[in-house]
């Protein structure tokens, strides 16, 4: 069923808008900009609901930053994100996305589907989407179309996670960093130091530990304490952030996963002419620039770790796409549906009741007048009910709206 057939939806529709930036056109530096904490959602929440708008909320991640709102235009969104970020609004125009309607509502249903994730069929992004509306939801911004709209999302997800292979093979960039570890000859008797004991740490260590568990792997975090708590934890060795240059010297592999808003691991803490690789898991990339250019030393940041296990899945997830698309397509004509019956109950909701205060208008005239015998209570309220619902049906399979309305007058004064 074409967005044609709902009409009288569109206008709601069309209000859905969404800003963004991601990998497909903003490297990981770019989109570190604007990367956006709990926190600043809080203050953009506050300016949402003072500027009107009842639903907006936040995706950010290493790959992309996006809002997501019911607003006036798409560039309403935009004048709420950015001065919540580091980014600037020239950047953002210039790398961004802009998109409203049935463009948007597609773009949501693919997120959630892990189809626009960089690496195709990655349903990471499901979790992160569902923890932004969550926040969201935790300072009433979610209203009801957009929590409609984000269940058939979900639900969209789900089918396409179960039904489908779109998921096979590795999904996450943690896991890639092992994949692309296990390549390296002789990897268990390196040494490995991951600096960073947050999300991201604790995924690789918990990976080193399952797929390379004779590896000698050192943790490090700003918080010793909780680096400390990690290693012992996994087994695994603890380093004082303090003594980061001695660890980064004693190591063969450096896993970077501490997402600084500027980098962390500065050139003057790697020794010219060692051998060294690192990894960096940040966003933005926290290994500088410059020790790319040292002799001896590779530096493989987020973006390119992905690249090295695209190809192997590809392929095999690309051929499950277009079944993927066909499951989203049933749930997006659900949610147009389901918006149009929204519109309709908004509407019958106060039909009903004018046809009340009819009834009760012509009662007191048979009372008055004493030529008709009246009716109980509970058949007032049965025969309201009953001419609402044969109006909602109406309305569905009915073109002259207006037409509808008198009918159902005539019809309920006319009911015994």
């Amino acid at each position: 069923m074409s967005l044609e057939e709902f009409h009288i939806s569109k206008q709601v529709l069309d209000r859905f808008c969404i800003a963004g930036i991601n990998y497909h056109k903003a490297d990981a530096a770019t989109r570190g900009l604007f990367s956006i904490t709990n926190e600043a959602f809080a203050t953009l929440g506050a300016r949402a609901k003072a500027a009107g708008l009842k639903s907006v909320f936040v995706v950010s991640t290493c790959n992309r930053t996006e809002i997501y709102g019911f607003a006036e235009s798409v560039m309403q969104l935009v004048e709420l994100l950015v001065p919540h970020t580091n980014g600037d609004k020239s950047a953002f125009y210039e790398c961004g996305y802009f998109k409203n309607g049935e463009e948007a509502l597609d773009h949501l249903f693919n997120v959630a589907a892990g189809l626009d994730s960089q690496i195709l069929g990655d349903y990471e992004i499901l979790g992160q989407l569902k923890r932004a509306v969550d926040t969201a939801r935790g300072q009433q911004l979610i209203g009801p179309v957009m929590d409609r709209m984000l269940s058939f999302a979900f639900q969209a997800s789900k089918r396409i996670k179960t039904e489908t292979n779109l998921s096979d093979g590795t999904v996450s960039v943690s896991f890639a960093a092992i994949e692309l570890l296990q390549n390296i000859k002789d990897v268990e008797q390196k040494k490995v130091l991951i600096i960073g004991a947050g999300k991201f740490g604790v995924n690789v260590c918990r990976n080193l530990n399952t797929y390379l568990p004779h590896t000698s792997v050192t943790i490090m975090n700003r918080t010793d304490a909780i680096a400390k708590q990690i290693a012992a934890g996994n087994q695994v060795h603890f380093a004082p952030y303090a003594d980061k240059a001695a660890a980064i010297h004693a190591s063969d592999i450096i896993i970077v996963c501490t997402n600084a808003n500027e980098p962390t691991v500065m050139p003057e803490l790697v020794a010219a002419g060692t051998s060294k690789l690192f990894l960096d898991l940040s966003v933005p990339v926290n290994v500088h620039p410059a020790i790319r250019e040292m002799e001896g030393v590779t530096v493989i940041d987020v973006d390119e770790i992905s690249s090295t296990i695209l190809d192997r899945t590809l392929a095999k997830r690309k051929a499950e796409v277009p079944h993927a698309l066909t499951i989203i397509e049933h749930f997006e004509k659900e949610f147009l549906s389901w918006l149009r019956d929204h519109h309709y109950a908004l509407h019958l909701k106060t039909w009903k009741n004018k046809l009340r205060e009819i009834d009760l208008l012509q009662t007191t005239v048979c009372e008055f007048y004493k030529d008709k015998e009246l009716i109980s209570e509970t058949e007032r309220v049965m025969r309201a009910q009953k001419a609402v619902k044969q109006l909602a049906v109406n309305l569905k399979i009915r073109n002259d709206k207006g037409c509808q309305f008198i009918s159902s007058i005539n019809d309920y004064l006319q009911t015994p």
